[in-house]
């Protein structure tokens, strides 16, 4: 029962002007930006990102990345193999376009879009060509050879984690804009037998998603492990020969080394995080329904279910993990990064398998429902053992 702390004459008058202030409050809010402020603001955004993508066209493709001061190129330090913070991003595939396409189709659906002097569905579409000249259109036969590689057959050792969310999924969400299953305002895809013809004379026929299928698979021998959880790299032309108690690496038929052989060099780090190893299943599983190659889905469910069963007795989760032990590597627990996208994942692949049809592999694990059901105990355990208030000084992380 709610008591008031005055008796009820005294709480009318004394409560009246507190509730009138916090509407005028919420009205002042309410009107705090005006249309035309917020489309400066938007008009403002677009004149950011388009500055960024144009110099980066012109100083630093088909390269990674564009450095904002030198305007030089940035890629891969080959001279320093262990600079991951650069290495495991840049795979030396272009990045900066494949990150690009899904904004670019956004950016197009803007009514903005039809006043000022970007034409961003005509970009969307020439920098998929891009894309295409480069790695080819993921097919074996000529086509498929691209100016830089054949699809991903690159010699470059990246992060599994963001190569997917970034590679992979810069290249599935610019599938669906492509076909028309994720909408872009004005545009209807003119399907005829070979494809999608577009304006500019380019057919598109899943070239994305045939490239989408090479990165994948590509990025699967990271997934053979004994716990389930991935090992953090990868080399996407040459697999992961660097971690010794690989299954993949005991094979002596084929000139591989065997489980009595020392490493010649520094052990390879086995550490993932939560993060990492968990934000896996709406890539991976998008990948798989697309294709009707359930492998994807399947390993990217497992290392999300291999996180999650060895979260502690108070349902917290740490941020670093051995992906060949499962032993969790650090004491520390909390929202922050290394953790903060497990979470995500979680609630995302509720929502995303919702509006798909179930798993036949594994119908009740791999539900829906338990993928919100394992979202609501960790935010409960969260609140209850870390979360302190909004002036706790450290309310991310707790030891």
């Amino acid at each position: 029962m709610l008591v008031h702390p005055w008796p009820p004459s005294q709480a009318s008058s004394q409560s009246w002007p507190t509730l009138v202030w916090l509407m005028l409050l919420c009205a002042a809010l309410g009107q705090a930006m005006t249309q035309s402020e917020v489309d400066a603001l938007r008009k403002e955004t677009r004149s950011v990102f388009y500055h960024g993508l144009t110099n980066y066209r012109q100083f630093a493709y088909p390269d990674d990345e564009l450095r904002p001061l030198s305007c030089s190129p940035l890629t891969r330090d080959r001279a320093n193999p262990a600079h991951i913070e650069v290495n495991d991003v840049l795979g030396n595939y272009s990045l900066s376009v494949v990150d690009s396409l899904s904004t670019l189709a956004i950016l197009a659906s803007d009514p903005l879009s039809d006043t000022d002097d970007y034409n961003a569905l005509h970009d969307f579409q020439h920098y998929v060509g891009l894309v295409i000249e480069e790695y080819g259109d993921g097919s074996s036969g000529p086509a498929g050879q691209g100016r830089r590689a054949r699809g991903f057959d690159l010699d470059s050792k990246v992060q599994v984690f963001e190569t997917t969310i970034r590679g992979l999924g810069g290249l599935l969400s610019a599938h669906l804009f492509a076909i028309g299953e994720l909408p872009i305002r004005g545009y209807e895809p003119d399907t005829r037998d070979d494809g999608i013809h577009w304006p500019n004379g380019f057919v598109y026929n899943g070239q994305l998603l045939r490239l989408a299928q090479d990165l994948g698979e590509r990025l699967l021998p990271a997934f053979h492990t004994p716990t389930g959880l991935p090992y953090p790299r990868v080399n996407l032309r040459y697999g992961t020969p660097f971690y010794e108690n690989s299954p993949l690496n005991n094979d002596p038929e084929h000139g591989q080394c065997d489980k009595t052989q020392k490493p010649k060099g520094p052990r390879e780090i086995t550490e993932t995080c939560s993060a990492g190893a968990g934000s896996l299943v709406l890539e991976f599983t998008t990948l798989s329904r697309l294709t009707n190659d359930d492998r994807f889905e399947r390993l990217a469910k497992r290392a999300f279910w291999a996180v999650w069963e060895r979260r502690s007795a108070s349902g917290l989760i740490g941020a670093g993990i051995d992906a060949e032990t499962g032993a969790w590597v650090g004491p520390w627990t909390g929202i922050g990064a290394g953790i903060d996208s497990f979470f995500e994942y979680a609630f995302k692949s509720h929502v995303l398998l919702s509006a798909l049809e179930g798993d036949s592999y594994n119908v009740t694990e791999d539900s829906p429902d338990a993928f919100l059901q394992t979202w609501k105990d960790a935010h409960s355990a969260i609140m209850r053992h870390v979360y302190r208030d909004a002036y706790f000084t450290h309310p991310h992380y707790a030891q």
